[in-house]
């Protein structure tokens, strides 16, 4: 093993608040205008966790005391925090984190007026699973309970009400479940990994081995016969991966996810 730096692997989550509207009647508002929100939601608190790591980290509005006194819904220092931690990722996970998690961080950066984020790379779990397997569910609870990794904390929608009648109990208890979303998350991940793309070179770390999870445990198993190349299979010990490098190369260059 080379004696570079490992690649920066952050599991994340976000939970965001409701977002109060005014409207005349409860039936027939599948639309609503804009000029009816009465405030923007604003992210409650966030988790995260570094690969190689046990620590759960968190971030709430709680946090900032004097910006909590002077309105609950100033999520100011949470999107503050968010942009440094995100920054020294060099691979992002989450569940529907393209799609949602990551545009809603990108959206109070603007709004906070903070310079954007650099470019980096992502894995989605939610991605994953749809694109790669045929589940009754994709969401993570589901994935979750059917791979026996864990679940997540029961609540209702009550807990997002109390947060926002400004309920600091209610926001320590986001923060409780905010983090088992992540513990759940790194489970889930750990059993879907040999179904990810390659998202990052692991060798420009040091890593020497699986183009996954960097383990020098691999084994030869067979050739891959392209259309005008073979190549050399291996699979993973570790995480079981599949990857594949020419017949001419050693499986720790140029590799290739199957």
């Amino acid at each position: 093993m080379s004696s570079h730096k490992r690649p920066r692997v952050l599991f994340y989550d976000i939970e965001t608040s409701l977002m109060p509207v005014a409207v005349f009647q409860l039936a027939h508002n599948d639309w609503i205008d804009p000029s009816s929100i009465l405030e923007e939601r604003y992210i409650i608190c966030a988790s995260w966790m570094w690969e190689g790591e046990t620590e759960i980290h968190s971030v709430s509005t709680l946090d900032n005391p004097r910006r909590y006194k002077k309105n609950p819904h100033d999520d100011t220092h949470v999107v503050e925090m968010l942009h440094k931690v995100l920054s020294e990722a060099d691979v992002l996970i989450g569940h529907n984190s393209d799609s949602f998690d990551k545009r809603y961080i990108d959206t109070r950066i603007l709004i906070h007026g903070l310079s954007p984020l650099p470019p980096i790379n992502s894995i989605d779990t939610y991605k994953v699973a749809k694109s790669k397997l045929l589940l009754a569910s994709n969401k993570l609870d589901y994935i979750g309970k059917l791979l026996g990794v864990g679940k997540k904390m029961h609540t209702s929608h009550n807990l997002w009400l109390r947060v926002l009648q400004g309920d600091p109990e209610a926001v320590k208890e986001m923060v409780i479940y905010n983090k088992q979303d992540v513990v759940l998350l790194r489970k889930v991940f750990l059993k879907l990994r040999p179904y990810c793309a390659n998202h990052i070179n692991r060798e420009l770390f040091g890593d020497i081995g699986c183009p996954r999870c960097g383990s020098q445990d691999v084994q030869s198993r067979g050739t891959h016969k392209a259309i005008t190349r073979s190549y050399q299979r291996w699979q993973c010990q570790d995480c079981g991966g599949w990857f594949r490098t020419l017949k001419a190369e050693n499986a720790s260059t140029k590799y290739r996810v199957l």
